[in-house]
């Protein structure tokens, strides 16, 4: 990253936390795989979730790395696919986690757990070991489109973040300041990779009392940084989102109507025009949970740039 404060640019070729230390990646996203490795220890795998037609078993199984052959997404084949250069086709998601949940519906806790301790494992081998350096800012597939791979590993974490809230119902306790940290990092830096895509120079953040995350991008560069905690969006001279953490991913996976938390204020936009060139690259791309809510909020954003241009055009000139 390169600029002045106030004037902060990505370097040529900075891929967002895939440019980061592995080793700064690596304590950011093995407290959160801890986490989910907790609740799963303790919960009623066989409750409902706030998903429908998802038992918590379910859940904790699509998050999971196995050992069955057929499963083309796992790391160790991201890995071949960055070495060789070639983005290969993504799986669609819904018919491989059906596959994937047929296939072991009735997996034993210890079996679940084990599966969450290899994913936890491997993601922590992939960002300490030889690879990382040649391969963690190479493309590869994704379920919305390329991402860098040390970026996917990162964006596992809203998964991790956005599923642990929808276990509640089986008894998960709430996700913790680790996870939610790491699950906006991931909401934030994926965010720079969609807008990157276009090929835009904007800036979006988000502010939360836990944690807060800012992306920069120009040209098909981002830079992703943690704000300082409890900094307001104001004071940081961002465009973005203020709320709750919670709020903040539920809105943005379609949990919770987005529209009706910026129309209540629990969800404040900061800078509607800018987050204006923001919203269409990220409701555009394939595969991305929550579109619709985020469709619903743009018409909401759209809404109130107009009617503060309007009042904008009232006001006395000096």
């Amino acid at each position: 990253m390169s600029g002045s404060r106030g004037q902060v640019v990505p370097s040529p070729g900075e891929r967002g936390l895939a440019s980061h230390r592995p080793t700064d990646v690596a304590a950011l996203l093995d407290p959160a795989w801890a986490h989910v490795e907790r609740i799963a220890e303790v919960i009623d795998l066989d409750a409902a979730t706030r998903l429908p037609g998802w038992t918590a078993r379910n859940v904790l199984v699509h998050l999971g790395s196995w050992d069955d052959p057929g499963f083309a997404d796992s790391l160790s084949h991201k890995v071949i696919e960055a070495r060789g250069g070639l983005v290969e086709p993504a799986e669609d998601t819904d018919a491989r986690n059906a596959r994937l949940v047929a296939t072991h519906h009735d997996a034993s806790r210890d079996e679940v757990l084990a599966a969450l301790r290899r994913a936890r494992r491997s993601t922590s081998a992939y960002l300490l070991g030889p690879d990382v350096g040649a391969t963690g800012t190479v493309p590869v597939s994704s379920v919305i489109g390329e991402l860098p791979l040390t970026g996917l590993l990162v964006a596992r974490a809203y998964e991790l973040a956005v599923h642990t809230l929808d276990l509640a119902p089986a008894g998960a306790r709430p996700p913790d300041d680790a996870l939610l940290t790491a699950g906006l990092a991931a909401l934030v830096d994926v965010t720079g990779a969609l807008v990157a895509r276009r090929e835009l120079t904007t800036t979006f953040a988000v502010a939360t009392p836990v944690a807060g995350w800012v992306v920069v991008t120009s040209g098909g560069d981002w830079t992703t940084a943690a704000l300082e905690r409890g900094r307001s969006l104001r004071s940081a001279r961002a465009p973005g989102l203020e709320g709750t953490a919670t709020d903040v991913l539920d809105a943005s996976a379609g949990r919770a109507p987005a529209a009706a938390l910026l129309l209540t204020r629990r969800l404040r936009a900061h800078d509607v025009a800018a987050l204006l060139q923001v919203l269409p690259a990220i409701q555009d791309a394939p595969g991305l949970p929550g579109g619709a809510a985020l469709r619903a909020a743009a018409r909401v954003l759209a809404g109130a740039g107009r009617a503060a241009g309007g009042l904008a055009a009232r006001l006395p000139r000096r």
